[in-house]
């Protein structure tokens, strides 16, 4: 209940709306986007089918095979990680990334803490190119309207202002030295576990593309779970999917009033406070020009530990699989402020 405390709280405030009637069963019907929680079921189970699959890894250790310094190293991975972010969702790219660059660490003499705070800052901040980033430009995406192209259009600056500062980070943390190439074990690959991912997550792309429509994917998936991830499907965290549903049904009972601040702003102190996902959500229905929310929510993901899931999890994941916490807790929380304030500023001129 812990874990799900956001998920719970926010069902029990949709259900308190609902029998007092401040949100008939009409509204709630008409506000719920019945697709995005469709596509969002989708793409969870797609990219776990294609993370059990070892194919992930595979591209992982295949790019970052390629370079012979710490410097190049770190780039790589930073790279890596914003390019499988932008395509299968920060939070699942964390999943592979980090525990590859812990074992790889053992066998090299790069900064381990440092290029997994890169990492974690590069999911949330190049992963949100696409709609698939992340859960909030899911949302966006499916709200405004904007194609594809569009969105990733509107996104671009954003990004490379992200990476320049990356970039730049890079060079300021540490100086480069040779590397010694790491001998990492990778997982088996499942061959038709990686063709049934694919097709799952094509098929979200065709919704995405507005080519069709949720429930084509939704199928598909649910069938290539049960197959792929027999053990697996019901110990994945969806709670995603019914936050969402209640969302929309909270969203449709809150008063509309006008905020005092610009939404811009208001999206990156709500996001240090709740998470970037619900204010997200919350401050659509106050919204009349969705760039200011979408890169409010995205910059609003750097700062607090829980600013962002991907912050969360990337800290989580560290600590379970190097052992080493407190010192990493003070200093991703120091370069999440810092990117905070870069590409706040740069966002707010854009």
């Amino acid at each position: 209940m812990r874990k799900h405390a956001l998920t719970i709280g926010t069902g029990l405030l949709a259900i308190a709306f609902l029998i007092t009637g401040r949100v008939t069963l009409a509204a709630a019907k008409r506000a719920i986007d019945v697709d995005l929680l469709l596509v969002l079921f989708a793409l969870l189970v797609a990219v776990e089918i294609l993370r059990e699959s070892g194919w992930l890894d595979q591209l992982v250790a295949f790019t970052i095979s390629r370079f012979h310094t710490t410097r190049g190293f770190a780039i790589a991975l930073i790279a890596m990680t914003g390019l499988l972010a932008s395509l299968v969702t920060n939070d699942v790219t964390l999943f592979v990334v980090i525990p590859f660059t812990v074992v790889a660490s053992r066998f090299s003499d790069f900064d381990l803490e440092d290029a997994v705070i890169l990492e974690i800052i590069a999911a949330n901040l190049l992963g949100c190119l696409t709609p698939l980033g992340n859960p909030q430009n899911l949302f966006v995406f499916h709200r405004s309207g904007w194609s594809a192209a569009h969105f990733v259009v509107v996104m671009l600056p954003f990004v490379a202002a992200s990476a320049a500062g990356l970039l730049a980070a890079v060079f300021l943390l540490g100086a480069s030295r040779p590397l010694i190439k790491a001998d990492v074990e990778l997982p088996k690959r499942n061959v038709l576990g990686g063709v049934a991912g694919a097709i799952c997550f094509a098929l979200v792309l065709l919704e995405i593309a507005r080519v069709i429509n949720g429930w084509p994917a939704a199928i598909v998936a649910l069938i290539a779970g049960i197959v792929f991830l027999p053990r697996k499907l019901f110990a994945l965290d969806l709670s995603i999917v019914p936050l969402f549903l209640f969302a929309f049904v909270i969203v449709e009972g809150l008063p509309r009033v006008q905020l005092g601040g610009h939404i811009y702003f208001s999206a990156i102190a709500l996001s240090q406070v709740i998470s970037n996902v619900p204010a997200t959500i919350l401050l659509s229905p106050l919204v009349h020009d969705w760039k200011p929310l979408l890169y409010g929510a995205n910059a609003g993901g750097c700062g607090t530990i829980i600013a962002s899931l991907a912050n969360l999890l990337g800290w989580r994941i560290y600590a379970k699989e190097s052992g080493r916490d407190p010192r990493f807790f003070r200093r991703l929380t120091a370069l999440n402020f810092a990117f905070l304030a870069w590409i706040g500023v740069i966002a707010w001129l854009l």
